[in-house]
């Protein structure tokens, strides 16, 4: 973060009259910009894009992203292969930079996740990818980016730029329009029986996040008092929804300075779960899925070790005895999960943020000299620093 995106944080923040950060208001926004990919610029963006494929007879699909913007990605592919039933690999952009695809040609398409198109490096990979004659996608959230400008085709989300440097907003927007491009894809090209099932599901779940979040707005500090204790936390997933687990553990760093870790389900249970103490807290997620009952296995044998556990799992089943439950709307399948499963965790990581235990909720430590100094070593041309 630059002093000028600091100094409007500082003056903004003055005038503020309800919650004491911007990342609150992205958070409570989700349902109104996941409301508006269903209209309006998205929608137009998603059209151009499927006429071009189909033009171009697209027959494989990369997905790029960095940090926040590769969980998005990681979690949006399980959808996409599904119903297009074309291949999609997902790197992180500097990786494949270095172990680039060999096959890339004219009927790759390339989705490049960035949800401010301005990381180092990004627009670098983009001319290599266009050298080899692939069709490029910006997933960003500014047009005028460097990234925006270099692409072939945008798939803008919307809300625009942000103050804050968490990526709650941008995060779950960037899957949810992925998830409607595979759709209308698979619709067009007559691909999959059950697109329409998709599509349904697709459609309602901007309402059906809204009332959740409503309500679970008032039981989050209730997690936080529950696990504010504990020497370190875990998150667990599968599938879908490990990139949550990524997601939100990262989340959790930041806000409430209590070491947290995500692990893919299985691979925790072989190996690190014999680490766990009664001193821990363990968060798993699991949806409506073929792995929900292995996830339940799971937080049952961490509550007899003593750790506090903490559950998300569709409302009305039948499910463990854990600490704290989160029952999630009851319709949300496994492969679309992610655009709903993630809130709960960004609105717990808030309550965390504001015991002032972690990283500031907005900033993060970019407004700390020691990492301004630290991270220009890493990311000399970055959005988040100036020389120092």
């Amino acid at each position: 973060m630059n002093e000028e995106m600091i100094d409007v944080l500082n003056q903004e923040n003055k005038h503020r009259t309800q919650h004491p950060f911007w990342v609150w208001e992205s958070i409570n926004s989700i349902p109104d910009l996941l409301s508006e990919c269903l209209k309006g610029e998205t929608q137009q963006d998603i059209q151009k894009i499927v006429n071009e494929l189909i033009k171009r007879n697209v027959n494989k699909f990369i997905f790029l992203g960095r940090g926040s913007s590769y969980f998005a990605a990681l979690s949006a592919k399980f959808l996409f292969e599904k119903v297009t039933n074309f291949p999609v690999i997902c790197e992180v952009s500097n990786v494949f930079d270095s172990y680039p695809y060999s096959k890339c040609d004219s009927k790759t398409a390339v989705l490049f996740f960035s949800h401010s198109g301005k990381s180092e490096g990004d627009i670098q990979i983009v001319e290599k990818l266009r050298e080899q004659g692939a069709f490029i996608i910006g997933v960003t959230d500014i047009p005028d980016s460097g990234l925006g400008k270099a692409v072939d085709q945008l798939l803008i989300g919307p809300g625009g730029s942000k103050v804050e440097l968490p990526a709650t907003r941008t995060y779950v927007t960037a899957i949810y329009r992925t998830m409607l491009l595979a759709v209308s894809l698979a619709k067009t090209l007559d691909l999959d029986s059950e697109i329409g099932f998709y599509q349904d599901l697709l459609m309602d779940l901007p309402e059906e996040i809204r009332s959740f979040m409503s309500s679970f707005e008032n039981e989050a500090p209730s997690v936080v008092e529950l696990l504010k204790d504990v020497d370190f936390q875990l998150i667990v997933g599968f599938g879908p929804n490990f990139p949550n687990a990524e997601e939100g553990a990262m989340a959790f760093n930041q806000s409430s300075g209590v070491p947290t870790l995500s692990y893919e389900l299985e691979n925790y249970i072989h190996g690190p779960m014999q680490a766990l103490t009664s001193k821990a807290g363990v968060i798993a997620i699991a949806p409506q899925g073929q792995l929900q009952n292995r996830a339940f296995s799971m937080i049952t044998a961490a509550r007899i070790i003593g750790a506090k556990t903490v559950l998300l799992a569709p409302k009305g089943i039948k499910v463990p005895k854990v600490d704290y439950l989160i029952e999630m709307p009851s319709n949300i399948v496994d492969l679309i999960s992610p655009v709903a499963y993630i809130v709960p965790l960004w609105q717990i990581g808030y309550h965390y943020g504001l015991l002032g235990h972690g990283t500031h909720p907005d900033r993060l430590s970019m407004d700390k000299p020691e990492f301004k100094e630290a991270f220009s070593y890493i990311m000399q041309k970055d959005k988040w620093v100036t020389k120092v």
